[in-house]
């Protein structure tokens, strides 16, 4: 595929499905009327607000309109997403809605929910959209049939090949501004133990990266301010008791000056990672792939990082037979990948790049950094 210019499009939201205003502000009266009484859902004359999940960034809640309600016949069931607090405002939310909005006009393959509302405001960020009826393949998949899990393999193998061939130039995610596609990262590092008041041009070069080798030196960048500047009440003090703050801060800038003056892959090119591709963001209806969730992390990196040596988790962990099954499909699932690739015509080398077990300098640099 041609790389994708750097030029945003407008986004794209679902005509015929966009919440009037007033159903708009029901639902957030709703919602915070849920959250203020710690209730799990509830509901006016007109809608009924459900709190589907809450994860480490988002709360999740399903509204309804109620039956016979003036709404009834004008919107269908949808999702909102509201932010949490230790989240990259208005980043985190722009991320998500540009490239639900990338994804659906330029890949259609990968199947997405649509987008009917959002805003980045701070104090009122949310995003609305399609609920999808169906369970996460995560759950289901214990449910499957070998015939079945074979075929539900090959379309996350094709997901992830798809990925791998929406090309960009640059390293960044999609919350550029004056019409460009491309900006700063949006990672859970960035979140981590205070780091996201960090996340400013004034402390680290927060992207977009014309190469590798900014990315990586920037993300050096970020965990030595982030340790020279943090509070110590942010800093996990625990980490420390072998080797001092300040004598891991030089080993820093040691590491930062080495890679500076060293060579850091440059020859892969940057494709659409989602950020925490796993059985639980993807829903099924039957065996059946219908939506690839929570992009919010998502952006464009080095085709080693799409899977980055971790593959696919198509369920839980949570035992020695489920480890098992994991990692026997989590085998099958890569192979699938590089043979696809294949038959589209990837070359051996970039077939390598997808698969293998990543670029240890990119992937140590993308995490949390602390003493070892």
């Amino acid at each position: 595929m041609d790389c994708v210019p750097n030029v945003k499009t407008p986004i794209q939201k679902a005509f015929i499905s966009r919440i009037p205003p007033d159903i708009l502000k029901n639902t957030r009266n709703l919602i915070a009327t849920a959250k203020a009484k710690r209730l799990p859902e509830s509901e006016d004359h007109d809608l009924k607000a459900v709190k589907l999940e809450e994860g480490g960034y988002n709360e999740v809640f399903l509204i309804s309109p109620k039956t016979g309600s003036s709404h009834f016949n004008v919107v269908e069931p949808f999702v909102v997403r509201l932010p949490k607090g230790n989240t990259l405002l208005p980043y985190q939310v722009m991320n998500e809605v540009n490239c639900i909005s990338m994804i659906s006009s330029r890949c259609p393959d990968i199947p997405v929910p649509a987008l009917y509302d959002f805003s980045s405001d701070v104090l009122g960020a949310f995003i609305a959209q399609e609920y999808v009826d169906g369970n996460p393949l995560s759950s289901s998949w214990n449910g499957y049939t070998e015939d079945e899990k074979q075929q539900v393999a090959q379309q996350i193998a094709d997901i992830i090949v798809n990925m791998g061939e929406i090309h960009f130039d640059q390293i960044g995610s999609f919350t550029g501004d004056a019409g460009v596609l491309l900006g700063p990262t949006v990672e859970g590092s960035k979140l981590f133990k205070g780091r996201a008041k960090f996340h400013s041009r004034e402390c680290y070069d927060i992207g977009p990266y014309k190469n590798t080798k900014d990315y990586v030196l920037a993300c050096y960048d970020k965990e030595i301010y982030y340790y020279t500047h943090a509070p110590t009440s942010d800093i996990d003090c625990d980490l420390f008791e072998d080797k001092s703050l300040q004598d891991f801060v030089h080993q820093l800038l040691a590491k930062r000056g080495q890679l500076a003056t060293s060579s850091v892959a440059t020859d892969e090119p940057f494709v659409l990672v989602h950020g925490d591709f796993n059985g639980q963001n993807i829903i099924m209806q039957g065996s059946k792939v219908r939506a690839v969730l929570d992009w919010e992390f998502s952006g464009a990196y080095p085709l080693s990082e799409l899977v980055g040596g971790v593959g696919f988790d198509v369920l839980e962990v949570i035992d020695d037979e489920s480890e098992e099954e994991n990692l026997k499909w989590n085998r099958m699932i890569m192979a699938m990948v590089g043979e696809t690739a294949r038959q589209r015509g990837w070359s051996e080398k970039l077939v390598e790049m997808l698969v293998s077990d990543g670029d240890p300098v990119v992937g140590h640099a993308r995490m949390e950094m602390f003493p070892t």
